[in-house]
């Protein structure tokens, strides 16, 4: 017979803050490298123009959409409690699909398999392949917005600072993804207050949210 200890392991922090470093540095280093200035009011040329232009937009979504998604999902392997394990790693799960989907979007806009208007190429358009990455990623916010969900809410002990962060952070999150579901410009600038916020949560979840261990009962103290 098991129960759950108080806290996780020295193991599972030390595995959850290296997937949170990685997370963070994939995040900030991929706004280093910059991507494309794009708006949904953009005709396909221009947006075919603004990646044939930006040779580093690969890298920024290899880093934002690849090597970040992979850490988060790493979290969500070690995040929440053990009642709510499944919820949490398949919304993770989520956004690592959704984040690979994006990035093989971007992958056609950067190597010209998309039309830019003019003539077809694979039957892909490159204002359409845009549009898709961007309500893509509203579905993917709203997966992100879950995983901060379910993971707070497995918590027996929520410290008010944390759980405001967690309340702060759905909320940027519901709002951004809102802007890219409906490809509204004003809506997706949302997006500048909850990635930074979701940042924050992803070193608060390292701190407080680490799932914890499971000890069997003769292995407690008496």
């Amino acid at each position: 017979m098991t129960t759950p200890a108080t806290a996780p392991t020295l193991e599972i922090q030390r595995t959850l803050w290296v997937w949170c470093g990685v997370y963070v540095s994939a995040w900030i280093s991929g706004l280093l490298v910059g991507a494309p200035d794009i708006t949904p009011a953009d005709s396909s040329a221009a947006v075919a123009e603004a990646y044939a232009t930006s040779p580093s937009v690969l890298v920024n979504a290899a880093l934002v959409h690849g090597l970040a998604a992979v850490a988060l999902y790493g979290m969500s392997t070690l995040l929440g409690s053990q009642r709510m394990r499944r919820a949490t790693r398949a919304a993770g799960l989520a956004t690592l699909v959704l984040s690979l989907i994006q990035l093989a979007g971007e992958a056609l806009l950067t190597f010209g398999l998309a039309s830019d208007g003019s003539a077809a190429l694979l039957g892909l358009d490159s204002g359409q392949v845009w549009a898709t990455i961007q309500v893509v990623d509203g579905i993917k916010m709203l997966a992100l917005a879950a995983l901060v969900l379910v993971v707070l809410l497995g918590q027996t002990r929520r410290p008010v600072w944390a759980t405001l962060v967690s309340g702060a952070t759905i909320l940027a999150l519901l709002a951004s993804a809102a802007g890219f579901l409906t490809l509204s410009a004003p809506l997706m600038t949302a997006a500048y207050v909850a990635l930074p916020l979701l940042l924050i949560w992803a070193v608060v979840a390292a701190l407080r949210f680490g799932t914890p261990a499971v000890v069997a009962d003769d292995a407690q103290p008496v």
